[in-house]
């Protein structure tokens, strides 16, 4: 029944009813995190008086169910259009020679680098003189990430044209007949062409991420679907530079580290306005994913999510093989090699796009696969380590029982900025939590509970939790597997140290 149910999810990549699909009709475009109100999931400092916390209550928390949805009750998308692609040049752009000085006439600079020429109307700048040094760093990136000899591309030349006012590249010969109207950026073969933007980091972005389209054009005639080909360019053109050393690939710490970049803002208003997308419904994304700056961020957020993730990696790039092929078998092929493990996919999905934060540990909150067998009568003790997100205990409850829950020991939980203390002074909290700051409502360190049933099509029960601290009674309302973690942020984990020792231990009557 269960091979069956994910066979049909395969054929179809059905949507989930309970996150909602986005209609948006904006293009790509920078998207400016300032100023930002405080949003739901962020982490606050709350000054708060310790409140006495009474291990047994008379009357047991009710654990909130998990949504299951059955492949019947589930509806098949759309049939949707033909793959976007990106242009390669034609034949009378290829014929159409540059003047040099007609282009010098117009007060275009040129700025020659090993791989990229720059032709730009805009004011000498160190950033915008380094974007040909960029990209040459970013080449034997590029040739690791996807196998490619960096040989191959010893030879290999793109040109730039970084554009503020577009009459004068028109009128110096820059600007190919052929070429469509485009808002920021686009790739036409080799050749760039990208509009100037409000901050540095995003114009290196908008550079790195058309120069990836080029790159994966040259190499492999193709970059795959929509979803998989602005994803990865958004991926390999999220970076961090310091003015010597270039890293792809990273995940952005804060908001100020990528000014008018915005994706991360793009998902958590959409997930706090319930429009938030499963990934199978990203992987569904047609031709005009190109006209929706939220297509862009989800795509960027899905390949960051299957490439980081290290229980989901292998798959994700040994479908490389695939890149060729932009239909919509790519998307399906690549649910079928992921198997069973397929559902682990859509429960960690949820939880990575439920709780999107700058600085987001996907390994740290990657939950870990443990044998399911059930809760006997006997005491079970568990260790819920304070560096990790949500842990399966393993341990399958049934509706109508009720636990005792006891948590003792003492762990990490923050590190604190010191002069004096290179790693910082350490913040201990048992599993009641510190009232000196909260996360999401409840103080820092407490310890949350929550069921699931991994092996579903739904919504997952770790987007519904309780606070459970140093312990109480469970009423359990539904069949499922038992999860903890301590509350935290999950782009804190990493300052953790330590584990709680929980005891699971039914109350018979």
């Amino acid at each position: 029944m269960m091979r069956s149910s994910q066979n049909r999810f395969i054929m179809g990549l059905v949507a989930c009813c309970c996150l909602l699909l986005v209609s948006c009709s904006s293009r790509e475009a920078a998207q400016s995190d300032n100023p930002v109100a405080k949003q739901n999931g962020t982490t606050s400092t709350k000054p708060v008086q310790q409140q006495a916390l009474t291990p047994r209550p008379t009357h047991p928390t009710q654990l909130p169910s998990p949504v299951v949805v059955s492949p019947d009750e589930q509806t098949k998308p759309a049939m949707q259009p033909l793959p976007i692609q990106i242009d390669g040049p034609s034949a009378a752009a290829r014929k159409n020679p540059l003047d040099p000085e007609k282009i010098l006439a117009q007060g275009i600079r040129t700025i020659q680098g090993k791989h990229l020429t720059l032709y730009t109307d805009m004011p000498a700048s160190a950033d915008i003189q380094g974007l040909p040094k960029i990209v040459e760093l970013a080449i034997p990136q590029w040739c690791e990430y996807f196998n490619i000899a960096t040989e191959k591309m010893t030879a290999w030349k793109i040109s730039v044209c970084l554009i503020q006012d577009r009459k004068k590249f028109d009128a110096a010969g820059l600007i190919p007949t052929t070429l469509p109207s485009f808002d920021h950026g686009y790739a036409f073969g080799n050749r760039l062409f990208i509009n100037e933007q409000p901050s540095a980091y995003y114009r290196r972005h908008l550079v790195l991420h058309e120069a990836t389209h080029a790159f994966m054009f040259e190499n492999f005639s193709s970059a795959g679907p929509p979803w998989y080909m602005e994803g990865m360019a958004e991926f390999l053109a999220t970076h961090t530079w310091d003015g010597t050393q270039l890293q792809l690939r990273q995940m952005p710490k804060t908001k100020e580290d990528v000014p008018y970049w915005g994706r991360i803002k793009i998902i958590k208003d959409q997930v706090a306005e319930k429009k938030g997308l499963m990934i199978q419904e990203i992987m569904n994304f047609g031709s005009d994913a190109k006209l929706r700056l939220d297509a862009y961020a989800w795509s960027w957020a899905a390949c960051s999510f299957l490439d980081t993730h290290p229980a989901f990696q292998k798959t994700f790039r040994e479908h490389l093989k695939n890149i060729g092929d932009s239909s919509p078998e790519f998307s399906s092929d690549l649910v079928k090699a992921y198997g069973e493990q397929w559902f682990q996919v859509r429960q960690q999905w949820q939880v990575f796009v439920m709780n999107m934060e700058y600085g987001f540990d996907i390994p740290r909150e990657a939950i870990d696969v443990v044998e399911v067998r059930p809760l006997e009568l006997a005491a079970e003790v568990i260790p819920v380590r304070a560096d990790r997100g949500w842990q399966s205990t393993g341990l399958r409850v049934t509706a109508g029982m009720k636990l005792a829950i006891t948590a003792t020991g003492r762990f990490v939980i923050h590190r604190e900025d010191s002069a004096a203390e290179p790693q910082g002074v350490p913040w201990e909290s048992e599993a009641g939590g510190i009232t000196i700051r909260y996360h999401r409502g409840q103080p820092l360190g407490k310890l949350l509970i929550a069921l699931d049933e991994p092996q579903q099509l739904g919504e997952t029960g770790l987007a519904n939790y309780e606070a459970v601290g140093e312990g109480g009674d469970i009423m359990i309302p539904s069949n499922g597997v038992l999860y903890f973690r301590v509350n935290d942020s999950p782009a804190e984990l990493a300052a953790n140290e330590g584990a709680l020792q929980v005891t699971v231990q039914q109350i018979t009557d």
